[in-house]
């Protein structure tokens, strides 16, 4: 047998992967589109374990708003709202510039 350069060593590589206490694995960014009524307002990348969809939401009632539905559609992040659109809309805007 040849020994290519590993010392004899014929151990793989560790490759790291965060997980938490659920044993849920996170190999890749998550990456979401939103879109307010049907209009794309911008784009959510989930970076670690503990970001969520949900912090749109928490940053929206944090702003005043409080009358939205979200949902996931897939890829999308879906939120509706009967009015106040385009104040919504602003408002993820600079969430999404800011982040």
């Amino acid at each position: 047998m040849i020994d290519r350069n590993n010392n004899g060593n014929n151990m793989l590589p560790f490759i790291g992967v965060d997980s938490d206490a659920n044993g849920n694995v996170k190999l890749n960014e998550d990456q979401y589109e939103v879109y307010v009524n049907g209009v794309f307002v911008g784009s959510k990348t989930l970076k670690t374990q503990g970001e969520d969809l949900s912090d749109i939401d928490d940053f929206l009632r944090i702003q005043g708003f409080s009358d939205f539905t979200s949902f996931v559609d897939g890829d999308h992040y879906m939120i509706h709202v009967d009015h106040q659109d385009n104040d919504i809309s602003n408002a993820l805007s600079v969430y999404f510039n800011n982040r």
